[in-house]
């Protein structure tokens, strides 16, 4: 009885340890700020539906977004993720679980002087492509233009203007925030 304890002990410790290497954790520049990457998708699935924290230098929680869905599979994954050069904004794309639009490479980012979430596709339209980051903050990805037909429309935006833009409340006329 004693060894089958121990085992069963041994196999929980081992697998919370396991469950903590899952997470991924990506520092601001500066190191003040953390953003970990969360998966919280069903059982053998997990990668496929993601939890973002960011946390301050003392691990506090200072905000958090959910990607995941009630049935696990009509949430968002984290694909790729990314703090820009000059760390004032974490920048993250998530795909569908359930594999609706998989052309739409949703795109996020968080904003850390107003420690908020914001859907980049509701400024430029869906992107359909994965992003690169360039000097202190622009974003060069690709998006769908319904109006023109183009499926993969070249973008660079910098992020403090879209920031700027959200602010305003101006999401619907941002479709041409390009640099």
């Amino acid at each position: 009885m004693e060894i089958l304890i121990r085992l069963l002990i041994y196999s929980l410790a081992s697998s919370a340890i396991f469950v903590q290497k899952q997470n991924r954790s990506h520092y601001s520049p500066d190191r003040a700020l953390s953003a970990i990457v969360i998966p919280v998708g069903k059982k053998g699935f997990e990668e496929q539906e993601s939890r973002i924290e960011i946390r301050d230098g003392a691990k506090t929680l200072l905000r958090w977004r959910s990607f995941a869905s009630s049935d696990g599979e009509h949430g968002r994954g984290v694909y790729h993720a990314q703090w820009t050069a000059d760390g004032q904004f974490f920048v993250f794309n998530a795909p569908s679980s359930g594999g609706h639009q998989p052309w739409n490479l949703a795109t996020y980012f968080y904003s850390r002087k107003r420690n908020r979430f914001y859907s980049l596709d509701d400024f430029i339209g869906p992107a359909t492509s994965d992003f690169t980051l360039q000097g202190r903050n622009i974003l060069k990805i690709t998006r769908m233009n319904f109006e023109r037909k183009l499926q993969k429309e070249p973008v660079r935006v910098r992020l403090e203007n879209v920031e700027g833009a959200a602010q305003r409340g101006s999401a619907s006329k941002t479709k041409r925030l390009s640099i």
